[in-house]
């Protein structure tokens, strides 16, 4: 009976793969009809089911492969040895039912219509738009810094809980201003220290559609996390436009905390592009943002190093095999990439 069932889920890997070269190779089809229909369909079960429970059973969910596989590795530590074909026959089946759910319930979005033809927008820039952009974000920064302290030198603290934060924060729909999201199946990873040393400030569960947020990041960047995780919940699997979405959504938020927090995520991103090609003129640039916002910057820096360890680039190499696999061809790198974004949509409505 196994055998059958595992031979019919090896031959279904045919179709796997024609339906996602498909949705590849035709991304209006892909965004009007699965991430504009279907998607939003899929998302509204899920969140029936999982917004019901205060905790992650995505972690949860995890946290029982892992301990099954173990299991079954313990079990059959000859297995794989002796009938080393009939382990990996066996193997293969799981791993081909694992990416059709995977693909279904959200991985096809990553082939959905990219966030700039649909905004009309391009995401190209060169070095005098990239310092322009550096020198406006530097001006909000530092105003809302001394809004929020009155004191330039003073680094911004929360004025809120993390909890208010997970609870409260807004998201706006990157294609209609007007339309805002609330935050929902948004929650604290039950293993926030571990992701502390894998690097990850937060995920999106592809299989519960809950966004996992390491509660122990500091307050500044938990809020562009949220946010960052809410627009993977709407079907922005793209890293940058995932990022646009969360610096999109904080500068347009009524309390001055979360603006800060979103110029100054963009910021450190656009200081990252502006380093790789001038480093003179980047620390140039610097010299004006505020000594408070700086400390902010360490706050974050700080943080991380706290955790660095042997193991994160493992990490990191996995996740970016990941992210190219399903599209991402820079990888990590696309994470930067919302630069052009931003500078283009300011352009487009008459700033920068």
């Amino acid at each position: 009976m196994l055998k059958n069932v595992n031979l019919t889920i090896w031959i279904s890997s045919l179709p796997l793969v024609f339906l996602v070269r498909f949705a590849k190779k035709n991304p209006s089809f892909t965004e009007r009809y699965y991430s504009e229909l279907v998607y939003p369909w899929l998302f509204e079960i899920h969140e029936f089911f999982f917004d019901k429970f205060p905790f992650s059973l995505g972690d949860i969910l995890y946290l029982i492969i892992v301990l099954l596989i173990i299991n079954q590795v313990l079990k059959k530590s000859q297995y794989w040895y002796i009938k080393p074909f009939s382990f990996f026959y066996d193997l293969g089946a799981v791993l081909i039912l694992v990416l059709w759910i995977f693909h279904l319930s959200w991985g096809l979005n990553y082939h959905r219509l990219a966030l700039s033809d649909q905004l009309g927008i391009s995401t190209n820039y060169n070095q005098k738009e990239l310092i322009s952009g550096i020198n406006q974000l530097i001006v909000n920064v530092n105003q809302l810094q001394q809004e929020l302290v009155k004191v330039d030198s003073l680094p911004v603290s929360p004025t809120k809980s993390k909890s208010f934060f997970l609870k409260s924060t807004t998201v706006y729909h990157p294609k209609n201003p007007d339309l805002t999201i609330g935050l929902s199946n948004v929650k604290r990873s039950l293993f926030s220290t571990p992701l502390c040393y894998m690097g990850y400030a937060g995920y999106l569960n592809p299989f519960t559609l809950e966004s996992q947020i390491n509660s122990k990041v500091p307050t500044l960047n938990l809020v562009t996390t949220i946010l960052h995780e809410t627009a993977h919940q709407m079907g922005y699997a793209s890293e940058k436009e995932a990022n646009f979405i969360a610096y999109q959504s904080a500068i347009k938020n009524d309390d001055p905390y979360i603006r800060y927090a979103g110029y100054s995520f963009a910021l450190r991103y656009f200081f990252s592009e502006l380093y790789a090609i001038d480093r003179r003129k980047a620390k140039d640039l610097a010299e004006k943002i505020n000594s408070g916002v700086l400390k902010n910057f360490k706050e974050t820096s700080d943080f991380w190093k706290k955790y660095e360890n042997p193991f994160e680039m493992i990490f990191e190499k996995t996740y970016n095999t990941y992210l190219k696999a399903n599209g991402e061809s820079s990888g990590l790198k696309s994470y930067n990439e919302m630069v052009g974004l931003v500078i283009n949509y300011h352009k487009n409505i008459g700033e920068f």
